[in-house]
């Protein structure tokens, strides 16, 4: 790799500042109360949401699920729905994005949205199930990992409620046409739970 490309990858990583669970969750309190004055419905997914179900992976914005976009100056339409805002959090900039799916996942992600649980600060984020599908369907690679995370984490993904919301939207047929897929990733996360088992027990 050229100087320059090196050179451009480093100013693209420094523009991307990484934020910490609490600027998240300081620009969550300001997203939701927006959302409460307009009577909108939304909630916390994202790299954020994944903090709060203990997997401190990077991240440098907010995302949002959301019955429709909200009254503020907004940075940038998303492509596939919804709109980019900058909020500030002290001396901060960090960009909020409020997802409001127009395309063919729409279906799957007002369900999400429906079904997002409450946290004690009282405020909705989407369930593991749901994280665990839309993250199968977005399939980038930081997704992936996301979905390999909660899939390992004992207890924390229930697979027949993943195999249950996946009916609600495709039929039965539908849902056994995609779990295939799915299934792949539940066996490579179950062979890493088995070695981290196996790598703690060595200790």
């Amino acid at each position: 790799m050229s100087e320059e490309e090196l050179r451009k990858r480093q100013a693209l990583a420094l523009q991307k500042k990484n934020i910490t669970t609490e600027e998240g969750l300081m620009v969550a309190e300001i997203i939701f109360e927006q959302a409460e004055k307009e009577g909108i419905v939304c909630a916390l997914a994202g790299g954020i949401a994944m903090h709060l179900y203990g997997y401190n992976r990077a991240t440098h914005d907010v995302d949002f699920l959301a019955q429709k976009t909200l009254d503020l100056p907004a940075e940038e339409k998303l492509p596939f729905g919804g709109l980019s805002y900058s909020i500030e959090v002290g001396a901060k900039k960090i960009i909020a994005d409020v997802i409001v799916r127009d395309d063919f996942f729409r279906d799957y992600y007002d369900a999400a949205l429906r079904d997002a649980r409450i946290t004690e600060e009282g405020w909705p984020i989407l369930t593991p199930e749901w994280l665990v599908i839309l993250k199968y369907l977005a399939r980038r690679s930081k997704d992936i990992l996301d979905l390999l995370w909660l899939l390992r984490e004992p207890g924390l993904v229930d697979r027949g409620k993943v195999k249950q919301l996946l009916e609600e939207i495709l039929g039965k047929l539908g849902a056994e046409s995609a779990l295939p897929g799915l299934e792949h990733y539940y066996l490579q996360a179950d062979i890493m739970r088995a070695g981290d088992e196996n790598g703690r027990q060595e200790r």
